[in-house]
């Protein structure tokens, strides 16, 4: 009898999952017919990883060197894989069940959803929720634009931020477990950019809670819950090791690094972006919301 109570309550959830599939479905229904969505970055990608796919496919090996771009740069930050890191493989495996960009809005619906339930919402007010996150125009300019990794980052957000609420909220190990692996598919999205801003939120999420926490005087459940999410952390972080070491190692050269040149006033340049760069594309401060 328990168990028949714990799947009808498990009813709705599942209504909700087929319902965003219809959804998905119905607004890319030109992907049933075999169409695809022509991406401008995309096809600039696939263009500049050409030299190493032809290599990979000759030799069954991927090379460290490509010369298709800026005259000669390491290869691994063009076109490379990593056989060692599952959510690397987990991630390519969610991408390839549902044709893309099905794929891309069907987890922005999952993973709003997961995280309006974790916050007690409702699944109704989750579901429609889920819909006017997943619908934003944001999310598909950048679909269109190509940006796949910044779309995949951005999708994993709501799930990863769910986590650490249960947490928080005493539920320790599936904070943690939905923490962890969702953060591991959201770095494999490699965008590190949108990587910052998940960790900059959380930080000030944790300082709210630690208020809270001292002032109900809650510690010791808040360290545990702190504990937890810094192990999931780790063991994100450390299934994408090769990739985010290989990146560290190769900004120290790029235009992120010391610079050799010397500016007109005889001074060195000490590296790093100025300003004007860095917000180039910047949308605008109302980009935040």
């Amino acid at each position: 009898m328990k168990a028949f109570y714990n799947l009808q309550r498990f009813w709705p959830h599942l209504l909700v999952l087929l319902t965003f599939l219809l959804i998905t479905f119905i607004y890319f229904s030109p992907v049933i017919e075999g169409k695809t969505l022509v991406q401008p970055d995309i096809v600039r990608a696939k263009g500049a990883a050409t030299e190493i796919n032809k290599y990979h496919e000759k030799t069954g090996k991927w090379p460290m060197w490509t010369n298709s771009m800026f005259g000669g740069m390491p290869s691994v930050l063009v076109g490379t894989d990593y056989p060692n890191s599952w959510g690397t493989r987990l991630g390519r495996f969610y991408i390839q069940i549902l044709p893309e960009p099905a794929s891309f809005v069907f987890l922005y619906l999952i993973g709003f959803y997961i995280l309006l339930i974790a916050l007690g919402s409702n699944y109704w007010l989750a579901f429609l929720g889920a819909i006017a996150f997943a619908f934003g125009s944001y999310n598909f300019l950048n679909i269109v634009a190509g940006h796949n990794s910044k779309v995949i980052a951005i999708g994993y957000l709501p799930p990863i931020i769910a986590g650490v609420i249960l947490a928080f909220k005493g539920r320790y190990w599936l904070g943690g477990a939905l923490m962890g692996l969702f953060l591991s598919l959201h770095l494999y999205g490699n965008h590190i950019q949108i990587t910052y801003y998940l960790l900059l939120t959380l930080a000030i999420y944790g300082i709210y809670e630690l208020v809270y926490a001292i002032r109900e005087k809650r510690l010791k459940g808040y360290l545990r819950a702190v504990g937890v999410l810094v192990i999931s952390t780790a063991l994100a972080f450390g299934s994408h090791a090769s990739r985010l070491m290989t990146t560290r190692e190769y900004s120290k050269e790029s235009n992120r690094g010391q610079s050799e040149l010397v500016k007109n006033d005889g001074q060195t340049n000490k590296g790093s972006m100025d300003r004007d760069y860095a917000f180039h594309w910047s949308y605008g401060k109302l980009e935040t919301l």
